[in-house]
C-alpha cells in the first residue's frame, strides 16, 4: 500500500523533536562551553544526516521448477518452491548445494539469501530418505525473531505443496527449538523429532551441555547432516569464538560428516572481487573449521535497470533534466530513461569495479545532491528537490503496480549518546573546548597537551573537571566520568576527582561555609570556639590547588591557573549547596552533554515516530514501531518505560485540559480527581478489571481511578523524582498557589510575635512562606488523608484497576515524608519517614539567610524555637 507520506519530512521532524529533547537537558553554565555545544547541535554534528541506502536489482536467472527439470533437484522441489524466480546469486549457491559442496552466500537484504540453504536441505532429503526420525538439519539464527519469521515461510513452502497433493502430504518436518517453546512442545520435539530444526546459537549450545536434552543430543549424534548459519556476520569477536569451538564440538561427536552453509551480508570489504571472495573463504574456514575455496563464496549479481552505455549524461542533459517538471503519473519507461535515473543508479545505487557491478555505499541525501551538484552545474538546493521527486516517482509507480520499486531505498538514522565535552586546563580566554573525545590535542608542531571530560553539575549547570590526581608525579590525568578505579597499591598517589574552576570573582567555597555543612559532618571545636569539619568529611570538601595548561598541579605553589579539587564519589555539589546520600549514584548529580539514557533516547524516539504517523497520511493499523533488543528483560523494560512515559503525559495532559475546564482555571484538592477523571475521558474496559453497568459498581471502579490519578498528581508534584522529565510546574506549565496566603501575610497583627517576620513588607513575608511551603510540597510532604493507610489504597487498587492505571506488581505507593526539627527519638516507628528541616538542612539555611537581613542570627536553641513558633503560624492557617 502507497502511503501519501514525504519521508524525508518525517525524518526531519522525528529529528527535530528529538533535537528538542537533548536541548532540553543541556544547562551549561559556562558561556563559551555552552555556546560551542549549540554550535555542534545546529551543524548537526551531534546527530548525522540519515544515510540512503539503495536495495539495487538483482540478475535473475530462471526457476526451481526449471532444475527439477533437469534432474539436478528432485521432481517434488518444484511443488515446494512453485513460482520461486531466481537469481543468479541463488541458482550458483543451489547449484553448489546439489553438488555436495559446503558455501557461503553474501548478499544484500531481501535477496532470498535463506531459499539458497533450505533448497538445498530439502532437496539432500527429499533425494535421501531414511527410515528412523532424526534431526538431519540444524537451521541457527542470531534472533528468535528471526525464527518466528522463518517458521512462516517453512509454514508457505509446506501449504502450497498440501494445496497439490493434499493435507498431510507435506514430506519434511520442521520445528523451531528455542526459549519461547513450552516443555510440552520441546517434549514433542524430543519424542519425534523433525527433519529440521530451527534455533539460535545459545540454545544450540544448551541441546549439546544440558542433561535434559541428551536424548536429542544423541539424535543429532546419529543423525545430524547439515549446520547452517544465517546472518553469519552477526557472530564477531568472543561471540565468534563461542560459535566457532560449538561447531567443533558438534562436528567431533557427529557421526555423519557435516555439510556447512551460511548467508551474511557484506562480510568484508575490497575493491577486487577475487580477494573478497579469497578472504570470506578464509573467514569461513576459521567459523566453520573445514577449507573454505573462494569458489564457494557466491556473491551478489546485480541488474542494470536504465539504458546505460557505460558513460553517465553530460552536464547539459542533467541541467535540462533538472530543470524540467517531474511527473509522478508517467510511465515507468519515462522514468528509466530519465538522465537523473541513469546518473542516479550508475553514480550512487551502483558502483563499478571492472566488470564487477556492486552496491553503492549509503549516502545522505545532502551529499548525492552535492555530487549531481557538481556533475551538473545546478545548485545544490535544486538537485535534491528533483531526486525527492524522483524517487517519490519511483515509489508511486510499484505501488500503483503493486509491485518493486526501480529505486527502493531505506533511511538509516544513527543516534548514539551525545558524549562529553572536553576542555584543555589553560585559562579560560585561551582554552580549547571540542567534542572530539581523545587524551591529547596538538598545539603546534608535535606538543600536545592533554584535553580533559567535562560533566555538568544538574543543578547549577557548572563545569566540573574529570581528573586523576598523580601525587607522585604531581600531574593532573584525564579520567572517563564513571571511572573511578584506582589500583590498591597506588591509593597514596593517585586519586579519582573533579576541578572546579570559578567562574570570574565567583565564590564556590570558603572558611564561612563550614556552618551550612549538615549536622554530621561538623563538630564543635573548643579551641576555635566554633565550627569545625569531622575528620571523616574532611577531605570531601573542596581543596584549593594551583595547576597549567600542562596538566601539574601544586596544592602551594601558584601556578597558571587555580581551582577547588573534589574527590569522587561527590558527596554534595559546593556550586549549588546540595548535599547528597552516599549511595546516590553520580549521573544523578551531574550529567553529561547528553543527559539521555538508552531507555529514554527509545521512547522519545518511538513516540515521536508514532506521532509523526499519526499526523500523516497513513492508515491507523499500519502506525506501527518495531524495536530489536538484546533479550527479553531489556524488551520489558523498554516497553514499561514507553508505558510509564506516556502515563505521565496523558495525566499531565489532563491536568492541563481540566484546569481549561474549571472555573477560572483552577483547581484545589477538592476537585483535582473529578477535574483530571473528566479530561481523560476514558472507557470503563480500560481501566477496569471488571467493568461494571450497574450505578454502584460503576461509581466504585470511578473512585478507584480518581484516587489512583490523585496519588500520581500528588507525587508528580515532587521535584527530581523524575530527572528526565520534569514536572509541569518545573516547565513553566503550572502555577501552584496556597489558599488565602496572601492574606495571612498580609496581616501585620497575626505576625507581630514573630520576630524578623514582623519586619517583613506583606510582599517579603509572602515570598518568604511561599518558599517555605514550596520546600514542603517539592520535597512530597504533603499531607493526603488517604496515604493516612496505604495498604488498604493499593490494595483497592490492584482489586479494581488494571495496568496502565494501576499499581505495578512490585509497586508501592510512595508514603509522604514527616519533615523534623530535632533527631529521631530511641524506639522510633520505622514505618514513617523522616527527613530534616533542622539548622543545617537546606531549608535551615534559607530562614538563617533570610534573617540575618534583619538582624535576627538563629544558632543553636534560637532557632528551633523560632521554627517551632513559625510552624505553629502556618498551622493555624490551616496549612
Amino acid at each position: 500500500m502507497y502511503f501519501d507520506m514525504d519521508v524525508f519530512k518525517l525524518s526531519e521532524n522525528i529529528l527535530g523533536q528529538y533535537k528538542s529533547f537533548l536541548s532540553s537537558f543541556i544547562r551549561i553554565k559556562d558561556e563559551s562551553i555552552r555556546e560551542r555545544v549549540e554550535k555542534a547541535l545546529d551543524e548537526g554534528k551531534l546527530l548525522p544526516e540519515p544515510l540512503i541506502q539503495f536495495n539495487p536489482a538483482y540478475e535473475e536467472a530462471g526457476s526451481v521448477e526449471e532444475l527439477c527439470k533437469t534432474g539436478m533437484l528432485e521432481e517434488k522441489m518444484g511443488d515446494i518452491f512453485s513460482g520461486y524466480k531466481l537469481y543468479r546469486h541463488q541458482l550458483e549457491a543451489i547449484k553448489l548445494g546439489a553438488a555436495s559442496q559446503d558455501f557461503v552466500v553474501t548478499s544484500g537484504t531481501g535477496s532470498g539469501k535463506s531459499l539458497t540453504y533450505i533448497a538445498t536441505i530439502f532437496n539432500h532429503i527429499l533425494n535421501n530418505p531414511i527410515p528412523a526420525k532424526g534431526v538431519r538439519a540444524i537451521i541457527v539464527y542470531p534472533m528468535n525473531a528471526l525464527i518466528n519469521s522463518q517458521k512462516e515461510e517453512f509454514n508457505k513452502y509446506r501449504q502450497r505443496f498440501e494445496d497439490k497433493h493434499g493435507e498431510g502430504t507435506f514430506p519434511i518436518d520442521y520445528a523451531q527449538y528455542t526459549g519461547q517453546e513450552s516443555e510440552e512442545e520441546k517434549q514433542r520435539i524430543k519424542d519425534n523429532p523433525p527433519d529440521v530444526l530451527l534455533t539460535n546459537y545459545m540454545m544450540l549450545e544448551l541441546i549439546m551441555t544440558r542433561s535434559g536434552e541428551a536424548y536429542l543430543r544423541e539424535n543429532l549424534q546419529e543423525h545430524l547432516e547439515f549446520l547452517a548459519f544465517d546472518e553469519l556476520h552477526t557472530y564477531r569477536g568472543r561471540q565468534g569464538s563461542d560459535i566457532a569451538m560449538l561447531i567443533r564440538r558438534m562436528q567431533a561427536k557427529a557421526r555423519n560428516p557435516l555439510r556447512f552453509m551460511g548467508t551474511s551480508a557484506t562480510l568484508v570489504s575490497g575493491d577486487n572481487l577475487q580477494e573478497q571472495k579469497r578472504r570470506v573463504a578464509e573467514l569461513a574456514g576459521l567459523i566453520f573449521g573445514k577449507v573454505f575455496l573462494p569458489e564457494q563464496v557466491i556473491n551478489e549479481s546485480l541488474k542494470v535497470q536504465t539504458p546505460f552505455a557505460g558513460q553517465l549524461p553530460d552536464a547539459v542533459t542533467l541541467q535540462e533534466a533538472l530543470n524540467t517538471r517531474i511527473d509522478s503519473n508517467d510511465p515507468e519507461e519515462k522514468l528509466q530513461s530519465n538522465p537523473l535515473a541513469v546518473w542516479l543508479e550508475n553514480k550512487v545505487v551502483l558502483e563499478r569495479k571492472g566488470d564487477w557491478i556492486r552496491r553503492g555505499k549509503p549516502l545522505s541525501l545532502r551529499a548525492i545532491s552535492e555530487l549531481l551538484a557538481a556533475d551538473s552545474g545546478e545548485p545544490a538546493s535544486k538537485c535534491e528537490e528533483q531526486l525527492v521527486k524522483l524517487l517519490y516517482w519511483s515509489e508511486s509507480l510499484s505501488a500503483a503496480k503493486n509491485n518493486r520499486s526501480i529505486f527502493p531505498f531505506k533511511l538509516h538514522q544513527f543516534i548514539s549518546q551525545t558524549g562529553s565535552v572536553y576542555i584543555t586546563l589553560d585559562p579560560k580566554e585561551s582554552r580549547v573546548v571540542t567534542l572530539e573525545p581523545g587524551y591529547y590535542i596538538n598545539e603546534g608542531g608535535n606538543a600536545q597537551k592533554p584535553i580533559y571530560p567535562v560533566v555538568f553539575s544538574r543543578i547549577s549547570g557548572h563545569e566540573f573537571v574529570c581528573v586523576r590526581k598523580n601525587k607522585e608525579q604531581s600531574r593532573l590525568e584525564p579520567r572517563a566520568f564513571h571511572d573511578t578505579f584506582v589500583e590498591e597499591l597506588d591509593e597514596d598517589y593517585i586519586e579519582a576527582g573533579y576541578l572546579i574552576i570559578p567562574h570570574g570573582d565567583e565564590v564556590i567555597w570558603g572558611d564561612s561555609e563550614t556552618e551550612f555543612l549538615p549536622d554530621a559532618w561538623i563538630q564543635y571545636s573548643n579551641q576555635r570556639q566554633g565550627y569545625e569539619p569531622r575528620p571523616a568529611y574532611r577531605n570531601r570538601l573542596p581543596q584549593k590547588i594551583y595547576f597549567d595548561g600542562t596538566g601539574r598541579f601544586s596544592e602551594k605553589e601558584p601556578l597558571e591557573s587555580w581551582g577547588w579539587y573534589m574527590p569522587a564519589k561527590l558527596l554534595f555539589d559546593p556550586t549549588s549547596g546540595t548535599f547528597y546520600d552516599p549511595k546516590t549514584k553520580e549521573n544523578t548529580k551531574l550529567m553529561t552533554l547528553g543527559n539521555e539514557g538508552r531507555s529514554s533516547a527509545t521512547t522519545i524516539l518511538s513516540y515521536a515516530i508514532i506521532n509523526e504517523l499519526h499526523h500523516g497520511n497513513v492508515p491507523y493499523a499500519d502506525q506501527k514501531v518495531l524495536s530489536f533488543t538484546d533479550n527479553r528483560q531489556d524488551a520489558a523494560l523498554q516497553a514499561g518505560h514507553f508505558n510509564d512515559f506516556l502515563q505521565v503525559v496523558q495525566v499531565r495532559s489532563a491536568i492541563y485540559h481540566a484546569l481549561q475546564q474549571a472555573p477560572s482555571d483552577t483547581l484545589d484538592y477538592t476537585n483535582i480527581p473529578d477535574g483530571v477523571f473528566a479530561a481523560l475521558n476514558l472507557p470503563q474496559d480500560e481501566y477496569a478489571i471488571s467493568p461494571a453497568t450497574s450505578p454502584g459498581a460503576r461509581r466504585d471502579n470511578e473512585d478507584a481511578l480518581k484516587e489512583f490519578l490523585m496519588t500520581r498528581v500528588l507525587l508528580d508534584l515532587k521535584r527530581g523524582w523524575r530527572v528526565i522529565m520534569p514536572n509541569l510546574e518545573q516547565c513553566g506549565l503550572l502555577k501552584l498557589a496556597y489558599k488565602y496566603l496572601d492574606q495571612d501575610a498580609g496581616d501585620p497583627e497575626f505576625w507581630a510575635d514573630l520576630d524578623g517576620l514582623n519586619q517583613m513588607t506583606p510582599d517579603v513575608r509572602f515570598e518568604f512562606l511561599e518558599n517555605i511551603l514550596d520546600f514542603f510540597r517539592t520535597s512530597y510532604s504533603i499531607y493526603y488523608h488517604k496515604l493516612g493507610n496505604p495498604r488498604a489504597l493499593q490494595d483497592t487498587f490492584r482489586q479494581k484497576l488494571k495496568q496502565p492505571w494501576s499499581l505495578d506488581f512490585n509497586e508501592d505507593l510512595d508514603i509522604p515524608p514527616y519533615l523534623r526539627l530535632g533527631k529521631l527519638p530511641d524506639g522510633f516507628h520505622r514505618g514513617i519517614f523522616t527527613n530534616s528541616i533542622g539548622s543545617n538542612s537546606a531549608l535551615g539555611k534559607y530562614i538563617k539567610y533570610e534573617l540575618k537581613s534583619y538582624q535576627h542570627d538563629l544558632k543553636g536553641v534560637a532557632y528551633r524555637e523560632f521554627m517551632e513558633k513559625l510552624l505553629g503560624k502556618l498551622a493555624e492557617c490551616g496549612f
